[in-house]
C-alpha cells in the first residue's frame, strides 16, 4: 500500500512538472508553400535544453500551426525572423532597418534586406502574427521581431549556452530565434525602432566587445535629424 502511494505521489510530482513547463520558440520564417521554414524549441528545465530534437526542422510554412499547435499552451515567447511590420520609407523599410543598413554594418555584412524585395514573405509573416494575436500573443510584449544574421555576429559566447547540430541555416536561424526568446523572458533583451516597429536584441552584456564598439560608433555618428525618431534602451 505505502509503495503504490509513493508511486501516485511521483506521479502528480511529474504531472505538475510538466504543467509547469516552459518553451521558448524560435521561428525563421520561409515561403507558405516552400519548405523552407526552420522552427526550433527549447525548454527551461534547470538548464536551457531542447525540448525535442523532432521540434527542430525545417516544414513547409502552411504547416506552421499544425507543428506547434500541440505545445502553443506553454510556448512563453515567440521570436520570428520575419518583418512583422511595415515601414512606409523606400523599400518600405523601417526606421531601424535604414539604421542598420548604414556604412558600418553593411561593411560587416549584416545589414537587412529592404521588405520590397521579400513581398510574399511580408505578406504571410503578417498573416502569422495576426493568428498568434488572436490566440493570446501580443507584439512587442511575447511575439518579437528579430534578425538572426545579425546576433549571430555580434553575440559573444555568453548568448550561445546550448550549440545543437543543427543540420541546415534554417534550423540555425531558428535555434537562434528560440535563444533570444527564452532570454526576453529572462529580460536580458533590448529594442531598437521606433512605432513602425521595433528589432530585439540580446542586451549589451551579451555582446562581443569589438562588436559593441562599431553599434556605440554607430550610434553617435548617425544622422540626428534622420533618426531623430529612433530609439533604443541599449545602455552604452
Amino acid at each position: 500500500m505505502q509503495q503504490r502511494s509513493t508511486k501516485f505521489i511521483k506521479f502528480i510530482n511529474k504531472d505538475k512538472e510538466f504543467q509547469s513547463e516552459k518553451l521558448f520558440l524560435g521561428v525563421d520564417l520561409g515561403g507558405e508553400d516552400r519548405k523552407t521554414t526552420g522552427i526550433c524549441l527549447l525548454k527551461k528545465d534547470g538548464n536551457l535544453n531542447f525540448f525535442n530534437c523532432k521540434a527542430c526542422k525545417v516544414i513547409f510554412g502552411r504547416d506552421f500551426f499544425k507543428e506547434i499547435g500541440p505545445h502553443l499552451s506553454k510556448i512563453k515567447v515567440i521570436a520570428i525572423d520575419a518583418p512583422l511590420t511595415s515601414g512606409k520609407g523606400k523599400g518600405k523599410m523601417r526606421l531601424f532597418e535604414k539604421f542598420l543598413s548604414t556604412r558600418i554594418f553593411r561593411e560587416e555584412k549584416i545589414n537587412p534586406l529592404p521588405p520590397a524585395l521579400m513581398p510574399s514573405l511580408c505578406d504571410f509573416a503578417k498573416k502569422i502574427k495576426k493568428i498568434l494575436e488572436k490566440r493570446g500573443f501580443i507584439l512587442n510584449l511575447n511575439l518579437i521581431e528579430i534578425f538572426p544574421t545579425f546576433i549571430e555576429k555580434v553575440a559573444s559566447r555568453k548568448f550561445f549556452i546550448s550549440n545543437p547540430p543543427c543540420q541546415n541555416k534554417h534550423q540555425r536561424s531558428a535555434f537562434i530565434c528560440a535563444l533570444l526568446a527564452f532570454f526576453h523572458f529572462e529580460r536580458k533583451t533590448r529594442f531598437l525602432g521606433y512605432k513602425d516597429g521595433l528589432l530585439f536584441l540580446p542586451e549589451f552584456s551579451l555582446w562581443k566587445k569589438d562588436f559593441k564598439k562599431k553599434f556605440t560608433l554607430a550610434w553617435k555618428e548617425r544622422s540626428r535629424l534622420k533618426y531623430r525618431y529612433l530609439s533604443t534602451n541599449i545602455y552604452f
